[in-house]
């Protein structure tokens, strides 16, 4: 039993070190999309802020002044994130990844140990789902892949809270991974969490599986010990106290999304990247529709949507396990009745606008700030994991006739298995030629390349397929023997690991600086130098955001951070309603309005904008402005002689002086000095920060009514005097929402120390009746 234990804990800390052995002198990045684009420089903005001594309020580089706090994915109040105060950021960052992979790992096996598997089958269910086509493909999605590790640690502390009839310490479990898991980032992950139980709870058998005498050490798994209501009862106090405790985050994200389009998603960005049933091909021959980063596997990514988003590999020996779960009997046993349940349900969630469930959701208040369906795979993935496992349970050694037809059926179909194992490959081959008429001329191209015998999206799926058979029949013909099931288990991390050691890991990289080093850096020396902002102008190459492209050459979206230049675009998940109107621009930069706003750049001399790249050769100049320099690649700097700096007065005539210093990220002084207005108006000083509630804004100590100015903050100052303007942003709610997170949080305090009292009374009252016991004659 120790040795066991010694396994288990060796796979939880160092399968994540092997199974994603490439990812790691990488520090966790290359996919050059989201991880560079937007995780990467927000953690390493939070860590340049911390160690300067300051809190990370605003994020002052991109986007006219962003809310930093109130941004849910820069995860400010996650005790991982702190990790980035303390160490580097190419090191932190790894760190963490490694650690929510260990994490999902643990929290798999405790959550199918509680369901009365035994070690065996529950670190084979772990490893599954710790390294699922979900958890890998989502490395990209830093916090994402945060949030995902929570899901099985919720799904065993609710369900122990709400099934096996409450208790103190349980519900205080309960609320605290629920409300971790919301800390982590990614909130639609913990919505997807939270409905994922309520539906796991609901769907077990009314009487336990058949055949099964409830006990002591069954009842978990058995069913319900409560009603249904109750049980629902019982999900909502989780649900409510985890939002207490979660206060302190979403009652600032929630005063800014007041002023952001998220609020005005229509139905089409909801469903937008719904899981398309072509991506099932993936499941069996996992790079047959290519991969962002090619390299072993050859291809870049030609099927629906983004690959991220539709990649729910599962390991081919774990999908053949949880098949097998479907046989007869499932509706009636506990153990597989929820799961395949759950997958169900999150199937067609997944469709989106292909199923019945995102027609309806949509309407429900919420839910519709939320987008790609395609995420409810991880509930997917995660259900397969679990009935894998308990599949394999059942081939143990016991004799009985459910678990002898099993083993004849696993035998029948591993009998031959070159002929099955070519199946495996033959089937989405097949399926790809018969959607080849419809398929324009590009993916034409694609799909015959894919469909080459010698690439190693084809040959690799077949050898795998092929030593699974070999491996699982031989393992059950010699059932006798239970200990060589132990095979399967380095049978799947390997399947597994071929993965994670290809998927978003770019050949040619030898470490993190190759990646996050942009290959010309004098023109962004010039650029941080000056202070003023920077517009990059990229157009669009195939259907994707050119923003994606070169990302780190062009200092686009959130890679400007990482050189000191101050952008005039932003890369992310909110974007304030005043600038989109004014500039049209989309979450990742993109704007379709860009001949409009360099044939008059006027604008730009209140919103510092001092220089424009421009990356496609069609657009024109900028008007009134010089070229600056034209760089290895092609692209076009210019320089807008116009840009004042922070601050400057609406008026470019107003006769001035005026001088700006950044003391912190959230706080900025103007000194103005001003001649005599003879008409004795007040001139009105624009700082080229965006307009957002919670900036205080004192004149020479005294607080002032902001303006606002094309979105930008404005105030009037009086005219021939020289004055000192502060101005400090606070995040609206946060005060509000640390009053609510202390309260929860005393009260979780309470509870926890008064159920370990309870917990410690009950016990010192039962020893000495069992002394007592003893003392007994017989």
């Amino acid at each position: 039993m120790r040795t066991l234990r010694i396994v288990v804990l060796l796979a939880v800390v160092l399968l994540p070190g092997a199974l994603l052995a490439p990812v790691w002198r990488l520090a966790g990045l290359g996919a050059g999309e989201d991880d560079i684009l937007y995780y990467f420089p927000a953690r390493t903005f939070f860590h340049d802020t911390i160690r300067a001594g300051e809190w990370p309020w605003l994020n002052p580089w991109t986007g006219l002044g962003r809310p930093f706090a109130a941004d849910p994915q820069a995860a400010l109040w996650y005790p991982f994130t702190w990790l980035f105060a303390v160490l580097p950021p190419v090191q932190a960052y790894p760190i963490s990844l490694w650690a929510h992979y260990s994490l999902a790992l643990w929290g798999m096996y405790r959550l199918l140990r509680a369901q009365t598997l035994d070690r065996r089958a529950a670190l084979f269910g772990a490893i599954a789902f710790a390294f699922c086509g979900f958890m890998l493909a989502h490395r990209a999605h830093f916090t994402m892949q945060h949030a995902a590790a929570w899901a099985p640690w919720v799904f065993w502390r609710v369900q122990r809270f709400a099934l096996a009839g409450g208790g103190i310490r349980r519900f205080v479990s309960a609320t605290l991974v629920l409300a971790l898991q919301c800390f982590a980032g990614h909130v639609q992950i913990a919505a997807l969490t939270v409905l994922g139980v309520l539906a796991f709870m609901l769907a077990y058998p009314p009487h336990g599986p058949a055949g099964h005498k409830r006990t002591k050490a069954t009842a978990r798994a058995a069913g319900p010990l409560v009603a249904p209501p109750a049980v629902v009862v019982r999900w909502g106090l989780v649900c409510v106290f985890a939002a207490g405790l979660f206060a302190i985050q979403w009652l600032p994200t929630y005063d800014y999304m007041r002023l952001c389009t998220r609020v005005e998603r229509t139905y089409r960005d909801f469903v937008e990247n719904s899981w398309s049933p072509a991506s099932v091909l993936g499941w069996l021959t996992p790079m047959l529709l290519g991969q962002r980063t090619p390299n072993f596997f050859d291809q870049a990514y030609w099927g629906p949507s983004h690959q991220v988003e539709q990649f729910g590999y599962a390991g081919l020996l774990p999908l053949l396990l949880a098949g097998l779960a479907l046989r007869g009997g499932w509706w009636h046993d506990a153990r597989r009745r929820p799961w395949i349940i759950l997958a169900a349900l999150a199937l067609l969630l997944a469709l989106g606008e292909l199923g019945p469930l995102c027609p309806l959701l949509y309407w429900l208040p919420g839910s519709s700030l939320f987008r790609c369906p395609a995420r409810a795979l991880l509930l997917v993935n995660m259900a397969v994991a679990a009935l894998a496992a308990t599949t394999l349970e059942d081939l143990g050694a016991t004799v009985s006739p459910r678990r002898a037809r099993l083993r004849a059926l696993i035998i029948r179909w591993t009998s031959r298995p070159v002929v099955l194992s070519a199946a495996v490959v033959a089937v989405p081959a097949v399926l790809i030629l018969a959607a080849y008429p419809f398929l324009n001329a590009d993916l034409r191209g694609a799909a015959l390349r894919a469909l080459r015998p010698w690439a190693p999206a084809m040959w690799v799926p077949f050898v795998t397929a092929l030593v699974t058979c070999l491996v699982l029949g031989f393992v059950v013909r010699r059932w006798r023997q239970p200990v060589l099931l132990w095979l399967l288990l380095p049978l799947a991390a390997a399947d597994l690991g071929t993965i994670g050691w290809t998927i978003d890991v770019p050949a040619g990289h030898s470490g993190p600086q190759s990646l996050l080093t942009p290959q010309a850096t004098e023109w962004m020396d010039e650029v941080a130098e000056s202070g003023d902002r920077l517009w990059v102008v990229t157009g669009r190459q195939g259907w994707l955001p050119g923003e994606y492209f070169a990302s780190i050459d062009k200092a686009v979206a959130n890679t400007n951070m990482l050189r000191g230049i101050a952008s005039l675009t932003d890369y992310g998940p909110l974007h304030p309603r005043v600038i989109v109107e004014q500039f049209g621009f989309l979450p990742w930069g993109e704007t379709l309005a860009a001949d409009r706003l360099l044939a008059d750049t006027s604008w730009m001399r209140l919103y510092d904008v001092g220089w424009i790249l421009l990356c496609d050769r069609e657009r024109p100049a900028p008007a009134a402005c010089d070229l600056a320099t034209i760089t290895a690649e092609g692209w076009r700097l210019y320089r807008n002689p116009a840009a004042e700096g922070w601050a400057m007065f609406e008026d470019a005539a107003q006769t001035a002086a005026v001088r700006t210093v950044r003391p912190s990220a959230a706080r900025l002084r103007v000194w103005a000095d001003t001649w005599p207005d003879e008409r004795g108006e007040r001139p009105r000083l624009v700082i080229s920060q965006l307009a957002l509630p919670g900036w205080i804004i004192r004149v020479d100590g005294e607080a002032v009514q902001a303006e606002s100015v094309g979105g930008l903050l404005a105030v009037r100052i009086p005219g021939g005097a020289a004055v000192e303007i502060d101005c400090a942003y606070f995040p609206p709610g946060l005060v509000s929402g640390a009053l609510i997170t202390l309260m929860c949080g005393g009260g979780w305090v309470l509870m926890a120390i008064w159920g370990g009292v309870e917990r410690r009374g009950s016990a010192g009252a039962a020893r000495p009746s069992r002394r007592r016991a003893r003392g007994r004659p017989h």
